[in-house]
């Protein structure tokens, strides 16, 4: 039986999900972080640097996945 249910689920027919009551899941946009990179540099005209906690970093506000951040160094801890 689930096999059946399955291939039903799996060609995408909405009669067949309407009749199983198979919810329809919300679309979501996925949002990347930060790359984390050694060298940064601007990407486009939108790109800009802003310094964190220490840490350059790269914002965007045209492209949000031209977001990077510098590499944390550890050597600044001790």
């Amino acid at each position: 039986m689930s096999g059946i249910v399955g291939r039903l689920l799996g060609t995408g027919s909405q009669l067949a999900r309407s009749l199983l009551g198979a919810a329809q899941l919300p679309i979501k946009e996925s949002a990347a972080g930060f790359k984390v990179k050694s060298r940064l540099k601007l990407r486009c005209r939108s790109c800009y640097f802003t310094r964190v906690d220490g840490r350059l970093h790269v914002e965007c506000n045209e492209h949000p996945r031209h977001k990077a951040r510098e590499i944390y160094n550890v050597k600044t801890l001790w």
